[in-house]
């Protein structure tokens, strides 16, 4: 007998007792995400270049937040929606964004399975932007 399933497909424990989402649905704010420095400019050699591996829960969101740098994304695992200003981007494992200086984004994880991606920033001139 062949037997195929796809954990996108099932819907999660919700169980109060052991469900991260039981946890955290009336949580005051959507935030749930962990982040991790892996390269900045105050540990490293790098002079201009931060990088970062993000987590996000599912339910959760990144903090919402616009910056001086450029950023790019890669998604490593997990489906989400990218918000970049007033469009909002469907984001899934290979994919790879790219956020303008001083642009409002934030990313929002849908589906099962956490949201990973990895990210890097870099300072731009000022007459850039």
């Amino acid at each position: 007998m062949k037997y195929v399933v796809n954990v996108n497909s099932k819907e999660p424990d919700v169980d109060a007792t052991r469900s991260l989402r039981a946890w955290v649905k009336n949580r005051e704010k959507p935030t749930l995400r962990d982040t991790y420095w892996l390269v900045d400019p105050e540990n490293s050699p790098s002079r201009r270049l931060k990088m970062g591996y993000t987590i996000i829960y599912p339910t959760g969101t990144t903090t919402g937040h616009a910056h001086d740098e450029e950023e790019v994304y890669f998604v490593v695992q997990g489906e989400g929606v990218m918000v970049v200003g007033n469009d909002e981007f469907p984001i899934k494992p290979g994919d790879a964004l790219y956020v303008p200086p001083r642009e409002f984004h934030t990313t929002r994880q849908v589906g099962n399975i956490p949201l990973v991606v990895v990210w890097v920033t870099g300072k731009v001139n000022e007459e850039e932007i």
